[in-house]
């Protein structure tokens, strides 16, 4: 039989771990076991391998290295900062478009007498600090607001809400698992107080994260255990993983610029054969990271579009994969003014750094061939 190669434009849920990155883990994997909580040396290597990892990530992020707790990724880091520093009584601003690992948590908060705002995003997909600081309560504790929306690619002002955080004393949180490695961080010269990021988002290994907390800011942790990463989330430390996400970080951020060109690039390219294609459709969203569409297809099914390019081994998503098993609009899509049977028409494709123009050239034969049929 022979194996077809499939053209994967989901790189916004997750990307193919970088073979550079998988050959360095397997090293790993292969000489280094010891538990790094040990103290004899095959211990300490392990333990080594982890904090040169700390180090160099913090170095990447512009913040201290005693900043850096290891997770098993954007979901866990966004646990630890909601539900390590909110409590009965508090009050918590977030965004109505956040992914599920934020909307989630603030629910179970809800039950726990934690009281909770939602700022809308505007038409254009973007949440305005002006419309956080009219939320602001005498008990708000706590606003987290996503870096870029996962499903729509809209980029939200992180600086200047944590600037506005900072000047009311409310701890700022962003969910930065779309934008870490694909535009720089400099933590050091911003307010943000906590930041959380997933590896298998830069071309790294999945089952990995970490979160930045500000020194200072105090964490009730919600895991307990043997006291690993300071307490905040025991457990055995994986030095495989830990090592895999720091080394995809160093590549990601070394090749940010070139990244971020040629992507931008194949956009375009895209853009311009649907134009000449005469589909009709519709990009969602302004101010976006490059490589993100979400585009509305009026003159047919999101779903079916879905189904049948996979049918042609094309990968494109409905929605967020986190919650793509359902059938009901996006809530990120009807809170940018979507009507519901538009939302449903809606897909995101999104572009990472291995696709090249003959992969865009297929992509829109594909799509004039399912629609324009």
């Amino acid at each position: 039989m022979i194996k077809t190669k499939t053209l994967y434009f989901d790189t916004a849920a997750t990307t193919p771990l970088d073979l550079r990155v998988a050959d360095n883990m397997h090293k790993i994997n292969k000489d280094i076991f010891g538990n790094p909580s040990s103290i004899h040396q095959a211990g300490q290597k392990s333990h080594n391998v982890i904090e040169r990892s700390r180090k160099k990530i913090a170095e990447l992020l512009s913040c201290k290295q005693s900043e850096i707790y290891f997770t098993s990724g954007g979901s866990e880091s966004n646990n630890i900062a909601l539900r390590g520093v909110l409590n009965e009584g508090d009050h918590f601003i977030t965004a109505s478009y956040e992914h599920p690992a934020i909307l989630e948590v603030a629910k179970y908060l809800e039950s726990k007498n934690v009281d909770i705002s939602y700022v809308k995003p505007n038409l254009d997909g973007i949440v305005e600090p002006k419309d956080i600081a009219n939320l602001i309560k005498p008990n708000t504790k706590l606003v987290s607001i996503m870096a870029v929306n996962n499903e729509i690619g809209t980029i939200n002002p992180i600086y200047e809400i944590s600037d506005l955080c900072r000047s009311n004393n409310i701890y700022f949180h962003t969910d930065a698992v779309q934008y870490v490695g694909k535009k720089k961080i400099e933590l050091n010269l911003s307010n943000i107080d906590m930041l959380s990021l997933g590896a298998h988002k830069f071309y790294g290994p999945k089952g990995v994260g970490a979160i930045f907390i500000k020194s200072g800011v105090k964490i009730n942790p919600y895991i307990f255990g043997g006291g690993q990463e300071k307490g905040i989330r025991p457990g055995t430390e994986n030095p495989s993983l830990i090592s895999g996400m720091c080394h995809a970080l160093e590549i990601a951020t070394e090749d940010l610029n070139k990244n971020s060109m040629h992507i931008k690039k194949m956009e375009n390219l895209f853009v311009k054969l649907l134009n000449e294609s005469k589909i009709n459709y519709k990009i969602n969203g302004h101010s976006r990271l490059e490589g993100i569409l979400n585009i509305s297809f009026f003159d047919f099914d999101g779903h079916s579009l879905l189904l049948n390019l996979d049918m042609r081994n094309i990968a494109i998503s409905f929605g967020s994969a986190c919650a793509s098993g359902t059938a009901k609009a996006s809530p990120s899509l009807l809170s940018i003014g979507l009507k519901d049977d538009i939302a449903k028409n809606t897909v995101r494709i999104s572009i990472g750094k291995h696709i090249m123009e003959q992969d865009i050239y297929t992509l829109v034969d594909a799509l004039k061939g399912i629609i324009q049929k």
